[in-house]
């Protein structure tokens, strides 16, 4: 992977940040501000990899051939250190002490430690930084405002303004949006065909609940599908795991049990997006916006709805019916009596 490969999207950035490099003045920090996770985190191994590799091209960029290049790629290399949500509510922990893993003292330990190279680059990388509180982030700014010779950190966010601004001034900025959400429709693909019958098929307190009924049980598969995800990324480390004393099981158990919740956060998260965008782009339509000019057409492309189909009144009142499910369950109520609701509410054009 090299930087040049998203000269095409962000010419001007990738050309500053190798511009930068060449010259020695590449910060040491960075923030890469995305709504694109994927995006975001393929960006920071290209990034992690022009500063580390040491076969550069003459732009200054990886050679993305060479052994560093290629372990930095398959997370192998051992000057990388990564840091994100492990715990079931989702959030970047502090830490007891630096010997406990995954938390924020054991990820700042890593960085004071010999390097085990011979002097390599040092790579730290934090995941969904706005998952740290602000305990945390007072912890992580000892290690930003001090960092050790050789090292770089890169912290991937959608939100960085949740981000203290003692820690924003010290990192420079990378703005990598498409203005767009991403969606598995994958795992998900029984959503859109629920909120179309919702929608456009017949109105009634029985149509309701079957819409209702079906959403349900979308959003109680969810846990399954992040545990099945997690599972087979996590299969070599619960093998390897039969071989520690209990302690050492019980950890590898505790860590992988919160690695499933922070994913199924994820894509409830995503799984209620997914139902306020597709009611927007309905509004949209219904506005005369063309398909092509939406965020997210793939949404609508299914049942190719026409915007002469869509009441707009009934549109609107969706829309707003579902910004309102999103605020609901943020908060702690049942929410199969919030989706029963939702459902009966659009099924009956409620106001």
């Amino acid at each position: 992977m090299q930087l040049l490969q998203f000269q095409n999207e962000f010419p001007f950035i990738v050309k500053a940040l190798l511009s930068a490099k060449k010259a020695g003045h590449l910060s040491h920090s960075f923030i890469v501000h995305s709504d694109d996770s994927t995006l975001s985190a393929d960006f920071s191994t290209a990034l992690a990899q022009a500063v580390s590799c040491p076969e550069p091209v003459d732009s200054g960029d990886a050679c993305g051939k060479c052994q560093v290049c290629r372990q930095m790629e398959n997370r192998t290399y051992s000057e990388l250190f990564t840091l994100s949500p492990v715990s079931k509510s989702r959030q970047i922990v502090i830490g007891d002490d630096s010997t406990q893993p995954d938390t924020m003292r054991w990820f700042q330990s890593q960085f004071h430690l010999k390097s085990v190279s011979g002097g390599g680059m040092k790579i730290g990388i934090i995941y969904d930084a706005d998952c740290m509180n602000q305990q945390v982030q007072n912890c992580f700014l000892k290690t930003l405002e001090e960092p050790p010779p050789s090292s770089m950190l890169i912290l991937l966010t959608p939100n960085p303004f949740t981000l203290l601004p003692t820690i924003r001034s010290r990192c420079q900025n990378i703005l990598l949006l498409r203005n767009k959400s991403v969606y598995d429709i994958g795992k998900m693909k029984d959503l859109i065909p629920v909120l179309h019958m919702l929608m456009f098929g017949k109105a009634g307190i029985s149509a309701a609940e079957n819409c209702a009924s079906e959403l349900i049980f979308i959003s109680n598969r969810l846990h399954d599908i992040a545990e099945e995800k997690i599972s087979g990324s996590w299969k070599k480390f619960l093998t390897d795991s039969k071989s520690l004393e209990s302690a050492g099981q019980k950890l590898i158990q505790k860590r992988f049990e919160a690695a499933v919740e922070s994913e199924y956060i994820g894509m409830r998260n995503s799984f209620l997006s997914m139902i306020h965008a597709w009611f927007a782009h309905l509004y949209m339509l219904s506005q005369g916006i063309p398909r092509d000019s939406l965020a997210n057409p793939e949404l609508v492309s299914e049942f190719k709805i026409k915007p002469e189909d869509i009441d707009p009144k009934k549109a609107y009142r969706s829309l707003r019916l579902s910004e309102n499910l999103l605020q609901v369950l943020q908060w702690n109520v049942n929410g199969d009596l919030a989706l029963r609701e939702f459902c009966l509410n659009v099924a009956l054009g409620s106001r």
